[in-house]
C-alpha cells in the first residue's frame, strides 16, 4: 500500500475493527493490520497458486485471519482468470494498455475460475457484515465491479482503500472518475491519492461521509420526548462535527428546523445502558439512532444556551402564543402552572401522581403570592378532576381562545410561569427547562408523597417505576450527610426568609400605620374643607337673599320712577298745550297789534298794558321752557338709572345663577365628601381587620420562629454530631489521602515510564511499519526486476546455448581448418618436392588449391 492507512484511519477518526482485503495476493500486508490492532482479517484471493502461498503465510498469525480462494465480481458465477507473467498483474480482466506501459509483462495462460459478488461470500461463510469496517480491493481494474456486488456490505463501511485507473489499463476496466460517482452515491468521498509508479494508475482512499440520523423521531413518544431526542441528536452531532438527517416531525412546523431529510437506510444503533451520555469517547457516526435520551440533565447543561436556542418557536406560532401568554398574565400578577397528566397520556409507564398533592400545595402556597392566576395543562384536560381546584378558579388553554397548536400552547404557556408544578413526564420537565422566567419549580417526590422543589438543569426528567421502588436504599453515609446539611439548609433559609418577613410585616405594619395616619389627616383636611364649603355656602346664600332683596328694591324704585316719568311726561305735556295756547295768544297778540297798529299812538297805554302782558307771557313761556328741559333731563337721568339698574340686574342674575351653580357643586362635592369619608372609614374598619390579621400572623410567625429556632439548636447538635463524625472521618480520609498521594505518586511515575516506553514503542512500531512498507515497496520492486532479470537470464541461457552451438562450429571449422592445413603442408612439400613440374603449371595447381581452401571455409563458417 503506497498510503499510509494508519494515518489516515486516525486522521479521518476511522476505528478499523474488521478489514476485508480482496486481491490479497500472497497476504504481505497483514503486519500492517495488525499495526493498526484489527481483530478480523477476511483474505480473498482468485488464484489458486498463490492462494496456496497465502494460506503458508497467514497460518501462524495470532489474530482472527480467514482466506478464501474466489475471485470477486458484481454476479455470482464461472469467470476466466487472465495469469499474467508477473503474479500480481493478473486479472479477470485481459490486459490493454498495460502493456505498452510494461511491455514485458505477458499473459501465460488463462484459469477458469468461481466468482462471487461479496454480499453472497459473506453470507455463505456466515459472517455479519458489521464485523467489517474497512474494505481494501486490489484486483486490476475489477473494483467497481466488486463494489457493485457489495451494496449491502457498503453499510456497514466506513472506509475503502482501492487501486485505480486513469487510463483502461485492462479491458473494459472502470476508471477513476465512476469508482468516485459510485462511491459518492453510497455515502463515501475521496480523501487521498497516490500515484507512486506511473500516471496512469495508482491508490485511493476513500471515507464514508459523517452523518448521524434518527428514523424514530416524531414516533418515539409525544412532543417532550421529541425535543429530548431532537436536542440529544444535535448536541452530539456538534460536538463530533456530525451532519444531521430527520424525517419530517413537529418540530418543523413549530420552531422551523429544516434539516435534511434521510438520504438513506443507515445501520442502526439503540440506547442500552447510557451508551451515549455525551463525553464518551466512542463516537458513533453513519449511523441510525434510536432511544428516549432522556439523560440527567447535569449532561446537557454545558450546552444549555444551544439546546434552548433549538426550540424556539417561528415567528407566526410566537405571535399567536404570545397573545395568549398576555391574555393569561393580565389576569393577575403572579402566574402558578400546573400540569395533570391523564391516564392515556404520552408516558404511562412513568409514575403518576394523585391530584390531591397538587391541591395540598396550592393550599400552602396561594395565600403568600400576589394576585396570584392559575393555569393547568394537560393533554385531555375533560379526563381530569378539576373540582379540586375550583376554589382557585382554573384557567386552561381553551378559555384562552387562540387557535394555535393546543399541545404546544399548552407547553409554552407552561414555560412562562412564575411557580410550575409538574407531572411526572418529559413533556412538563421540558417546558421547566425552557422557562427563563420562572422563580420556582416543584415536581413529584414519591417516597415523601408530596411536591419538592428541583432544578431543571441538575434533575432527572422522570421518575420511571423502578426508581420509585428503589428510592432511599442505597442511600450512603455520605449522602446522608449531604441530606442532613441541605436540610440545615433550608432550615436556615426558612429562618432567614422567616426572619425577612417579619421585617417585612413590621415594615408593612408601619406603613400601614403611617397610612392610617395620612388618611386620617386626609379625613380631617376633607372635614375642614367641607366646614368651609358650607360656610362659604351660608354666605353665599346670604348674599343671594342680599341681592333679591336689593334687587325688590330696585323693582320698587323703577316703579316709582315710572310714576314720576308719568307724571312728568303729564306735566311735560299740559306745559307743551299751555306753551302752544300761549303762542297762539301772542299770534292773536300780534294780529291785534297790527290792527291797532294804527291807533298805537291812540292807545299808548293800552300798549304798555298789552307789552306788560306780553314779558310776563314771555317769562312765563321761558320758565316752561327751563321745566321742560329740567323734565327732559330728568327724564334722562331716570332712563340712565334705568339702564344702570338693567344691568346690575343682570349681573345679580348672573351671580345667581352662578351662586346656584356653585351652591349645586359644593352640594355634590359635600355629597363626593361624605362617600369618600364613608369609604375611608369602611378602609380603615378593612386596614384595622387587617392589622388585626397581621397581628395574629406575626404571632404565628414569631411562634412558628421559635419552633423553628428550636428545630436548628436540635439540628445544631445533632450537626456537632456529625461534625464530630465527619473530623474523624476526615482524618481517616486524611490517612487514605497520604497513602493514596503516595501511591498515585509512584502510579504517575509508572505511568510516566509506561508512556515513554510506549512511546519508544510507538517509535520503534513507526520505523519498523516505515521499514516494513519500504521492504514491502522495495519487494515489488524486486519482483518486477526479478521477473525482468529472468528474462534476461532466459535470454541469455538462449545465447549461452546458441554461443555453445557456435563454439562447437567453430572448433569444427578450426579442426577443418586445421585439416587443411595439414594438407596445405603436404601439397607444399609435395610442391617443393616436384622438381620437374613448371612454374606455370604450379601456379595454376596453387589457384586450385586456394579455391579448395575457400570453398572448405565457406561450408564450415556460414557467416
Amino acid at each position: 500500500m503506497k498510503l499510509d492507512l494508519k494515518n489516515l484511519c486516525s486522521q479521518n477518526q476511522v476505528f478499523p475493527r474488521g478489514i476485508i482485503h480482496v486481491g490479497a495476493y500472497e497476504g504481505k500486508d497483514i503486519k500492517t493490520y495488525q499495526a493498526l490492532n484489527i481483530s478480523k482479517i477476511l483474505f480473498i484471493e482468485a488464484n489458486p497458486t498463490v492462494f496456496e502461498r497465502l494460506k503458508i503465510n497467514i497460518a501462524e498469525a495470532s489474530i482472527d485471519v480467514q482466506a478464501v480462494n474466489s475471485a470477486i465480481s458484481n454476479q455470482n458465477g464461472k469467470v476466466k482468470l487472465y495469469v499474467n507473467s508477473m503474479g500480481q498483474s493478473s486479472s479477470i480482466l485481459p490486459l490493454k494498455f498495460y502493456r505498452n506501459i510494461y511491455p514485458n509483462i505477458k499473459e501465460t495462460h488463462q484459469l477458469t475460475v468461481e466468482s462471487k459478488t461479496l454480499d453472497t461470500l459473506l453470507q455463505e461463510l456466515e459472517l455479519t457484515p458489521g464485523d467489517f469496517n474497512i474494505l481494501n480491493l486490489d484486483i486490476q481494474g475489477a473494483e467497481l465491479l466488486a463494489l457493485q456486488g457489495a451494496t449491502n456490505l457498503l453499510k456497514y463501511i466506513d472506509a475503502v482503500y482501492t487501486k485505480i485507473n486513469y487510463e483502461e489499463l485492462y479491458e473494459g476496466c472502470a476508471l477513476a472518475e465512476k469508482i468516485d460517482d459510485f462511491l459518492a452515491e453510497n455515502g463515501f468521498g475521496k480523501i487521498a491519492e497516490v500515484t507512486p509508479f506511473h500516471p496512469s494508475w495508482g491508490d485511493a482512499f476513500y471515507v464514508r461521509k459523517q452523518v448521524i440520523s434518527m428514523s424514530t423521531l416524531g414516533k418515539n413518544g409525544g412532543l417532550g420526548n421529541q425535543i429530548f431526542q431532537y436536542g440529544f441528536l444535535n448536541i452530539y452531532a456538534q460536538e463530533n462535527s456530525l451532519s444531521v438527517e430527520t424525517p419530517k416531525w413537529i418540530g418543523q412546523e413549530l420552531f422551523g428546523h429544516q434539516d435534511r431529510e434521510i438520504s438513506e437506510d443507515l445501520p442502526e444503533v439503540w440506547e442500552n445502558d447510557n451508551e451515549f451520555i455525551l463525553g464518551n469517547t466512542k463516537i458513533l457516526k453513519n449511523v441510525d439512532i434510536h432511544g428516549e435520551f432522556l439523560y440527567h440533565t447535569r449532561y446537557y447543561a454545558p450546552f444549555k444556551e444551544y439546546f434552548c436556542s433549538l426550540f424556539q418557536p417561528t415567528l407566526e406560532i410566537e405571535e399567536k402564543v404570545k397573545v395568549a401568554w398576555e391574555k393569561l398574565n393580565s389576569r393577575g400578577k403572579t402566574i402558578i402552572g400546573l400540569h395533570l397528566p391523564s391516564h392515556s397520556d404520552e408516558n404511562s409507564n412513568f409514575a403518576v401522581a394523585p391530584s390531591e398533592w397538587y391541591k395540598i400545595w396550592l393550599d400552602g402556597l396561594w395565600e403568600t403570592l400576589e394576585e396570584p392566576v392559575l393555569f393547568i395543562a394537560s393533554d385531555n384536560i375533560e379526563e381530569l378532576p378539576l373540582v379540586y381546584f375550583a376554589e382557585y378558579h382554573p384557567v386552561t388553554a381553551q378559555d384562552l381562545e387562540i387557535e394555535v397548536n393546543r399541545e404546544y400552547l399548552n407547553f409554552f404557556l407552561l414555560s412562562k410561569c412564575d411557580f410550575v408544578a409538574i407531572s411526572n413526564t418529559p413533556f412538563a420537565f421540558a417546558a421547566c427547562l425552557l422557562n427563563e422566567d420562572g422563580k420556582y419549580f416543584f415536581r413529584p417526590h414519591f417516597s415523601t408523597a408530596k411536591l419538592i422543589p428541583f432544578e431543571p438543569w441538575n434533575s432527572t426528567p422522570v421518575f420511571r417505576d423502578v426508581d420509585i421502588s428503589e428510592i432511599g436504599n442505597s442511600v450512603s453515609l455520605e449522602v446522608k450527610f449531604q441530606e442532613n446539611q441541605a436540610e440545615l439548609e433550608n432550615i436556615q433559609s426558612q429562618k432567614d426568609e422567616l426572619s425577612h418577613r417579619l421585617v417585612s410585616t413590621q415594615s408593612q405594619l408601619k406603613q400601614n400605620r403611617e397610612e392610617l395616619e395620612n388618611i386620617q389627616s386626609q379625613r380631617d383636611q376633607i372635614l375642614e374643607e367641607l366646614e368651609k364649603s358650607q360656610s362659604q355656602l351660608q354666605q353665599n346664600q346670604e348674599k343671594a337673599e342680599n341681592a333679591e332683596a336689593q334687587l325688590q328694591k330696585i323693582h320698587t324704585e323703577l316703579e316709582n320712577t315710572k310714576s314720576q316719568r308719568d307724571e312728568f311726561s303729564a306735566k311735560l305735556v299740559s306745559a307743551q298745550s299751555q306753551l302752544q295756547q300761549n303762542q297762539e295768544k301772542a299770534q292773536n297778540s300780534e294780529k291785534q297789534l297790527q290792527k291797532i297798529h294804527t291807533e298805537l299812538e291812540n292807545i299808548q297805554s293800552q300798549r304798555d298794558q298789552i307789552l306788560e302782558e306780553l314779558e310776563k307771557s314771555q317769562s312765563q313761556l321761558q320758565q316752561n321752557q327751563e321745566k321742560a328741559e329740567n323734565a327732559e333731563a330728568q327724564l334722562q337721568e331716570i332712563q340712565t338709572e334705568l339702564e344702570n339698574t338693567k344691568s346690575q340686574r343682570d349681573e345679580f342674575s348672573q351671580k345667581l345663577v352662578s351662586a346656584q351653580s356653585q351652591l349645586q357643586q359644593n352640594q355634590e362635592k359635600a355629597q363626593n365628601a361624605e362617600s369618600q369619608l364613608q369609604q375611608i372609614q369602611t378602609e380603615l374598619e378593612n386596614t384595622k381587620s387587617q392589622r388585626d390579621e397581621f397581628s395574629a400572623k406575626l404571632v404565628s410567625a414569631q411562634s412558628q420562629l421559635q419552633q423553628n429556632q428550636e428545630k436548628a439548636e436540635n439540628t445544631e447538635a445533632k450537626l456537632q454530631q456529625i461534625h464530630t463524625e465527619l473530623e474523624n472521618t476526615k482524618s481517616q480520609r486524611d490517612e487514605f489521602s497520604a497513602k493514596l498521594v503516595s501511591a498515585q505518586s509512584q502510579l504517575q511515575q509508572n505511568q510516566e515510564k509506561a508512556k515513554n516506553t510506549e512511546a519508544k514503542l510507538q517509535q520503534i512500531q513507526t520505523e519498523v511499519d516505515k521499514y516494513s512498507s519500504e521492504l514491502h515497496d522495495a519487494r515489488e520492486e524486486l519482483e518486477i526486476t526479478q521477473f525482468q532479470l529472468d528474462e534476461v537470464q532466459a535470454e541469455l541461457e538462449q545465447s549461452q546455448s546458441k554461443y555453445f552451438k557456435y563454439q562447437e562450429e567453430l572448433n569444427t571449422c578450426k579442426s577443418q581448418l586445421q585439416e587443411t592445413q595439414t594438407e596445405l603442408e603436404k601439397t607444399k612439400l609435395k610442391l617443393e618436392n616436384q622438381e620437374k613440374i613448371p612454374p606455370a603449371q604450379n601456379q595454376k595447381n596453387y589457384a586450385l588449391h586456394l579455391k579448395n581452401l575457400a570453398k572448405i571455409i565457406a561450408e564450415t563458417i556460414p557467416d
